[in-house]
C-alpha cells in the first residue's frame, strides 16, 4: 500500500486551484478486470468537475475498442470484453430503456465502421502487445481503430495520476510535461535497459507500473506502463520547448 499524497488544493490536470473538490481515478475504475481484489488500491486524484467529466467520456471511447482486441481468457483482463459488448448492447438484457438502447445502437455503429478484414499491411500502426490473436486464422479477423488523439490523451492522464501518487503530490506543469509513446521493446533497447533498476508496482492483475528518473534531473521522469497484461506504453516527463501537453 502507497500513502495517500497530500494535495494542494490544485486539480492535478488543469492545475486550478478546487472550488468543487472530485476525485478522478488514475486507471478509470471501469478499466479494472473482475479478478482485481477488493484490496488493491485503487488510485484516484483531486480534479475539478470539468476535467474530471472530459476524462470520464475519452475513457469510455477507447475503452471499448482496447477491450474488444484483449485476449478475454487472461485473468488480467477478466470481464473487460463483456463489459465492452454490453456498452455496445451486446448481451445487456432487455433492461435498457429505449434511449439507452439507440445510444448503445449508436457507439456500436461506430466502432464498426472503423473495423475491416485484418491486413497484414498494418502492423506498424498495431499498439504493442496488440495485434492477430494466434490461435484463430488472421484472415477470420477483424482490425478495429482505436482514437489516437483521445488515446493519448487518456494515457497522458493515467501518468499525471502516477506522478502524483508516485513522486509525493507533484502536479506535472511547465515547463515540463507528458509525452505518450507507443513504441516496441526491440525498438528502444536503452529505455528498457533504464527499467532494471526499479521494480513495478502492482494495481491487481490489470495494471502494472514502472518509474525510473535520472538523479540529476528530479523532475524528469520515464514510465513503464502496462494495461491488462497486454498493451503497454512509454511516456517522459521532461522540459521540451514547444512541445504539446499528452
Amino acid at each position: 500500500m502507497i500513502r495517500r499524497p497530500k494535495s494542494d488544493g490544485r486539480c492535478i490536470h488543469c492545475r486550478q486551484f478546487l472550488a468543487e473538490k472530485t476525485k478522478d481515478h488514475v486507471f478509470p475504475d471501469s478499466w479494472y478486470p473482475a479478478s482485481t481484489p477488493a484490496t488493491v488500491q485503487r488510485w484516484t486524484v483531486p480534479s475539478c468537475r470539468v476535467c474530471n467529466g472530459n476524462s470520464g467520456e475519452l475513457e469510455n471511447e477507447v475503452f471499448v475498442p482496447l477491450a474488444l482486441c484483449i485476449d478475454p481468457r487472461k485473468i488480467a483482463a477478466a470481464g473487460l470484453s463483456k463489459k465492452a459488448l454490453r456498452t455496445l448492447g451486446i448481451g445487456a438484457g432487455g433492461k435498457l430503456t429505449e434511449v439507452e438502447r439507440r445510444i448503445r445502437q449508436a457507439v456500436l455503429a461506430k466502432v464498426f465502421r472503423g473495423a475491416k478484414p485484418y491486413s497484414p499491411e498494418v502492423k506498424p500502426h498495431v499498439l504493442p502487445g496488440l495485434g492477430p490473436h494466434p490461435e484463430v486464422p488472421e484472415n477470420h479477423q477483424l482490425q478495429i481503430f482505436v482514437p489516437g488523439e483521445q488515446l493519448q490523451q487518456v494515457f497522458g492522464k493515467v501518468v499525471r495520476g502516477c506522478e502524483y501518487w508516485l513522486a509525493n503530490g507533484r502536479i506535472v506543469e511547465p515547463p515540463y510535461e507528458v509525452m505518450v509513446y507507443f513504441v516496441y521493446d526491440a525498438d528502444v533497447p536503452d529505455v528498457v535497459r533504464a527499467f532494471a533498476p526499479f521494480g513495478p508496482v502492482h494495481l491487481g492483475p490489470g495494471f502494472r507500473v514502472r518509474r525510473a528518473g535520472p538523479h540529476d534531473e528530479p523532475l524528469t521522469a520515464l514510465y513503464e506502463i502496462v494495461l491488462w497484461d497486454t498493451l503497454k506504453f512509454y511516456a517522459v516527463i521532461d522540459r521540451r520547448e514547444g512541445a504539446e501537453q499528452a
